[in-house]
Order: structure tokens, then C-alpha cells, then sequence
């Protein structure tokens, strides 16, 4: 009896982790550190939190202000990038711009 408890509880933790791993983002290509390092860190949960957080700190009041539709592509509207680097973000081709002598 007490091995099919175990073999049970093995089951269980094995669904339950699985259930609760996280969904990696839908995006391959990423024009932002921001994203590229939570989606590489965390996934979809860890993106949208930082993004909100980048949000909460721009003053931002909707994410429809960047992108045409949300989960699970968020697409980016024309000028999403434009309004991101607007808000205070950095582009990933941004470096290479900071590098540059003045």
C-alpha cells in the first residue's frame, strides 16, 4: 500500500510541475533587451510582468498603446518600437548606437 502511495504522489508532483511550468513567449526575434532577457528568463509570465513594471513607470495606461493584439503573439503595432523607445525603452540596436564616439 504504501508504494502506490508513492508511486501516487510521484504522478501527482510530475502533473502538477508540468501544469505549472511556464509558457515560453511565441517571439523569437526580440528588438528589446527587456523582453529577450524575461522571455529567456521566465517565459510569457515573466515578459508581461516586466512589462507592466516598464509601463508602471513610463505612465503608460494601456499595452494597446504598442500592440495590436495581446496573448499569446503580441503583436507590436507599427510604431510599437517607436512608442517603446519614446517611453523610455531600449532597443537592442541601441548599444550599438551608445557605443559610437560622440
Amino acid at each position: 500500500m504504501s508504494k502506490l502511495l508513492i508511486i501516487v504522489a510521484v504522478l501527482g508532483l510530475a502533473s502538477v510541475s508540468s501544469w505549472a511550468a511556464e509558457e515560453p513567449c511565441q517571439q523569437k526575434e526580440f528588438k528589446t533587451k527587456l523582453v529577450k532577457d524575461a522571455c529567456t528568463k521566465g517565459g510569457q509570465k515573466e515578459a508581461k510582468a516586466v512589462m507592466k513594471k516598464f509601463m508602471q513607470d513610463a505612465k503608460l495606461l494601456s499595452c494597446n498603446a504598442c500592440h495590436t493584439k495581446l496573448a499569446p503573439k503580441y503583436e507590436l503595432a507599427k510604431d510599437g518600437l517607436d512608442q517603446f523607445k519614446k517611453a523610455g525603452g531600449k532597443l537592442l540596436s541601441d548599444k550599438d548606437d551608445a557605443a559610437k564616439p560622440k
